[in-house]
């Protein structure tokens, strides 16, 4: 039992949560009614859970001696050296050579899909985390790129909308999160290890993380009016109007937070562990379904 509890802290099997975001085409392609799809975009989450934890893996074996050096991470699988490196790399091997095989007969769009998602992430790793802004961007980038993966794995068409508003979207929940730990920093005089940022460089998290938040509402608001409202696939299209309020009260709150130094982890993780996160995304459930 103890091996598996270390495996499951080396797996971070919590941040699968974050792959979830996959199947968000699947809803908003209007496609959850053919069972051949939802089987696909199934097996399109488990591919990347498991390439995920492969990468998770990668990464800590990296960042091994600076954890070591950090109150809490030190405690890790790798830093702690309750996992070996070797045994590491071994597993993330395997895993990811199953999730890119699987991805190939799965869908070769979506493996190109993988691929970008796994270069990315080790371009993140090794260099792009210590680039202050460009940390930000790339992890909002991760996060539209799981979209447009579920989008493709099922056969639907990209949608610019879909992508444009993520991309603003998660531009700004992420910022929140560094912006978070700046006003931490702030507090204390000292500035944020390895990652670039200076404690006087919050009015920019804040400016940039906020205008992203707008931007993906306005965004969402013109798709509505442009897009869904004449589609035909409503009919009571007054209630999707109630999904921008909602989704606007959850980045005030996600800001609130930020700027309190309150926001201490990944944005999806906090909207799916959150209450009141929670209770705005049953709403925003709610508005689709009464929209239809």
């Amino acid at each position: 039992m103890r091996q598996i509890e270390i495996w499951a802290q080396a797996l971070r099997w919590h941040q699968w949560s974050k792959n979830i975001l996959l199947f968000i085409p699947l809803f908003v392609g209007h496609a959850y009614a053919d069972p051949a799809k939802i089987v696909t975009a199934v097996i399109a989450f488990v591919v990347m859970c498991l390439l995920a934890s492969a990468n998770y893996i990668v990464n800590d074996i990296l960042d091994r001696d600076a954890d070591r050096e950090h109150p809490t991470k030190r405690r890790r699988p790798f830093a702690s050296g309750r996992l070996s490196i070797a045994t590491g790399y071994a597993v993330a091997g395997v895993m990811g050579l199953v999730a890119l095989v699987a991805a190939f007969y799965l869908s070769p769009p979506f493996l190109l899909g993988l691929i970008a998602y796994l270069v990315l992430t080790l371009v993140y790793s090794v260099a792009l985390r210590r680039v202050p802004l460009i940390d930000v961007l790339v992890i909002a980038i991760l996060y539209t790129l799981r979209i447009l993966m579920g989008t493709v794995v099922i056969g639907l068409e990209p949608s610019p909308w879909l992508q444009s508003f993520s991309l603003c979207f998660f531009l700004s929940p992420a910022f929140a999160k560094r912006h978070a730990e700046l006003m931490g920093a702030a507090g204390q005089q000292k500035n944020i290890a390895n990652r670039g940022y200076h404690a006087e460089d919050w009015p920019l998290t804040l400016a940039f993380g906020i205008s992203a938040g707008i931007a993906s509402i306005v965004i969402m608001l013109l798709y509505l009016a442009n897009d869904a409202m004449p589609s035909g696939y409503y009919a009571d299209r007054a209630w999707l109007y109630v999904i921008p309020v909602a989704m606007t009260a959850w980045l005030m709150r996600v800001w609130l937070l930020a700027q309190r130094g309150q926001l201490h982890t990944d944005p999806v993780v906090f909207a799916l562990t959150d209450i009141t996160s929670l209770g705005l995304g049953l709403v925003v459930a709610g508005a689709f379904c009464l929209a239809l």
